[in-house]
């Protein structure tokens, strides 16, 4: 499988280098999304997501067209792969591939069998969101609102690109919608088209009607909506009915959420909102018979931010927050804790006194007569989930029971085998088990746990002079101080779990538990990104230093072999002027950066650009990332500075910097093209 997906590389790496073949490598590929074998569909999904978001500067329109209508059927196998990265990239490569096939059926009528292979991508799309799909359900179905999330949001992208293809729009240069369609074209039944756009615009609508908060889906359903507002006449009284009845302090706490993570979603929530009114109002999207509870609704989430910001909400009681009723089972565990019915049946708390009571007490009838009124109570999906724990208890039981027996009949040789004792023969301790990998995950786990349980210790530090200090002058540490813990943790990430090839380590596994640690102080980040911003920059920079100078020391000790073992000055200085890759710092910095962008106010441009200044290493593609921030009203001003400060003071990304704004300056949003334009002009 090695060698396939070897030579598939190979293959990839041809196509974007050479245009002219660039069609024919494609086509080439799409069989292979038949193939059963996992690594392959991967593989086939993330080459067709590049190939078709590249394929402007490979390809002419034609063939580009050309090219989607060939996918369309390989695309249809892909989603339904139960795989997270086949699904994620086979919808993002859905998204170009739709609208193109959709504009040459509008254009070709006639074309059926193509029109029903586009259909029938539609419809397993658009079909799976807000489901849980590619994971299997969870035992309750508030559980399933809170999985998926990263799925969902491709999944609404997807969705908002057939509503607006399958919806009129007054008539805009550059603007395909279903006005443009001949109203005789004998595939595209505009009334047909325009009830699904609607009903699929109502599905959109029911993540702001759900009783909790799901933040990513809420602000990316408002994002998509000021679209719907500025292109959808038609539908713009169901979206502000919806929008002004939604209220964030009318939701439920979510079970599967703390207080403090609910406070923190109520407050995203209504910026999104606030957002999006004051768009709407700014660009007059608002109708009349809304406008007046617009402006209420927007003067009410702003007083509810302003409140936010003067109080420090994690730390005050909030009498206001419910919990949601739990509908699932409070004791859902699979595996049986004693070999006793108590345990097999037990779906309540184990500690609640109820499970003592004596049963067997109470007359037949009348246990008869309650058994009935539950079942008659239980909802048939209910019922069912309780019967498959048991079912899965039972089995687990069994399981157990027999490896009892294997025990003890080994108990009853070893008494046997006590009459040939002999106390002259010399005993040795043996060596210590070498823990596996599950264990080794778990213990990690606990040192992660102990680390960050020292941030909220008062540890005195040791001042005065130290006899160490004239020995010890190489080391981070040489007295405990308040930061030292994390210096310690980002060292274990960065250096601590890292072997150079050939040592005879399991490259893979040891990643993972690196990993392990980057993500504990990625979210302990996350927790409160204005007072730990520079818990993060010091772990970054630590992250690009260690991983440069072991991949130089690689690339170094590789030229040492070809040259018999000796390194010579210009090796060094060759490994000094090539460009060290960085994986590892790239992924990080960028989950780092996304997040900021995703939670900063208008207010947090100090850290933001703090942050950009303090990164050791940017590239392109985070530089990229910036321009999302342009694109919100209420943060355009941090995008356009934050782009200007990297242009003055980081010139490596000036390029990068210029391309954003040439990307802005000729998007479709008006309000962005003559700043963008101004600052192209400015600095280039």
């Amino acid at each position: 499988m090695a060698d396939i997906v070897g030579q598939l590389e190979q293959a990839r790496q041809l196509a974007f280098s050479n245009r002219d073949v660039f069609p024919q490598v494609l086509r080439q590929v799409f069989p292979l999304a038949t193939n059963p074998d996992i690594t392959i569909q991967r593989w086939c999904s993330r080459f067709f997501k590049d190939a078709f978001r590249a394929s402007g500067d490979k390809l002419d329109p034609g063939a580009k067209i050309d090219l989607a209508i060939d996918a369309v059927e390989a695309l249809s196998v892909l989603v339904e792969v139960p795989d997270h990265d086949v699904v994620k990239n086979a919808i993002d490569a859905s998204v170009v591939v739709f609208r193109l096939v959709y504009r040459y059926v509008a254009d070709n009528d006639g074309s059926n069998g193509i029109w029903a292979k586009l259909q029938q991508l539609k419809t397993r799309i658009a079909g799976k969101y807000l489901t849980t799909w590619p994971l299997d359900t969870a035992d309750t179905s508030e559980a399933d609102m809170r999985r998926n999330v990263e799925i969902n949001l491709e999944l609404l992208k997807f969705v908002m690109v057939v509503i607006d293809y399958q919806s009129r729009s007054p008539t805009q240069p550059g603007v395909f919608s279903l006005s443009k369609v001949n109203p005789n074209h004998t595939l595209m039944k505009p009334q047909q088209l325009e009830a699904d756009a609607h009903k699929l615009l109502e599905k959109v609508l029911v993540v702001l009607e759900w009783d909790i908060l799901v933040v990513p889906i809420v602000t990316a359903t408002l994002s998509q909506l000021a679209f719907v507002a500025h292109r959808k006449p038609q539908f713009v009284g169901r979206v502000f009915k919806t929008v002004d009845s939604f209220d964030s302090a009318s939701k439920y706490q979510s079970n599967y959420e703390s207080v403090d993570e609910f406070k923190l979603a109520r407050k995203y929530a209504d910026r999104a909102v606030r957002i999006f009114l004051n768009h709407a109002l700014k660009y007059q999207l608002v109708p009349p018979n809304f406008h007046q509870a617009a402006s209420k609704k927007v003067a009410q989430v702003t007083a509810r931010g302003d409140e936010v910001r003067r109080r420090d909400i994690l730390a005050i009681d909030d009498p206001s927050i419910t919990k949601r009723k739990f509908d699932g089972f409070e004791n859902a565990s699979k595996r049986l804790q004693a070999l006793d019915y108590k345990s097999l049946y037990c779906l309540t708390d184990p500690n609640n006194e109820l499970n003592s009571f004596d049963l067997t007490t109470l007359p037949p009838n009348i246990l008869v007569s309650m058994t009935i009124a539950a079942l008659n109570k239980a909802s048939p999906e209910r019922l069912a989930k309780g019967l498959d724990i048991i079912c899965s208890r039972y089995k687990h039981g069994l399981q157990s029971a027999a490896g009892s027996e294997v025990k003890k009949s080994e108990s009853d040789d070893e008494d046997d085998n006590m009459e040939n004792f002999s106390s002259d023969t010399v005993f040795t301790l043996p060596p210590p088990q070498a823990l596996n990998f599950a264990e080794k995950k778990e213990h990690l786990s606990l040192i992660i746990q102990n680390f960050f349980s020292l941030a909220d210790h008062k540890i005195p530090e040791v001042t005065g002079k130290q006899d160490t200090e004239a020995q010890l002058t190489q080391i981070a540490i040489k007295t405990w101080k308040k930061d030292s813990w994390y210096v310690l943790l980002t060292r274990l990430a960065t250096r601590g779990m890292r072997s150079a090839p050939g040592e005879g380590v399991d490259v893979e596994k040891e990643q993972e538990l690196a990993d392990m640690v980057r993500q504990a102080i990625f979210d302990y980040f996350l927790a409160n990104i204005h007072s730990r911003i520079d818990i993060v920059i010091e772990w970054l920079n630590e992250e690009w230093y260690a991983e440069k100078v072991f991949n130089e020391g690689n690339a170094l000790q590789k030229m040492a072999q070809e040259n018999n073992g000796v390194v010579t000055d210009e090796m060094r200085v060759q490994v000094d002027f090539q460009t060290t890759p960085t994986p590892i710092y790239e992924k990080w910095s960028s989950k780092v950066l996304d997040s900021m962008i995703s939670f900063i106010e208008p207010g947090d441009r100090k850290i933001f650009i703090r942050l950009l200044s303090d990164l050791p290493y940017l590239t392109d593609e985070m530089v990229s990332r910036i321009k999302s921030l342009c694109y919100d009203p209420g943060r355009a001003k941090i995008g356009f500075l934050s782009l200007q400060f990297l242009v003055m003071y980081r010139p490596p990304v000036k390029s990068a910097c210029l391309k954003v704004f040439k990307e802005l300056a000729e998007g479709d949003q008006d309000d962005l093209k003559e700043e963008a334009t101004k600052l192209m002009e400015k600095y280039s």
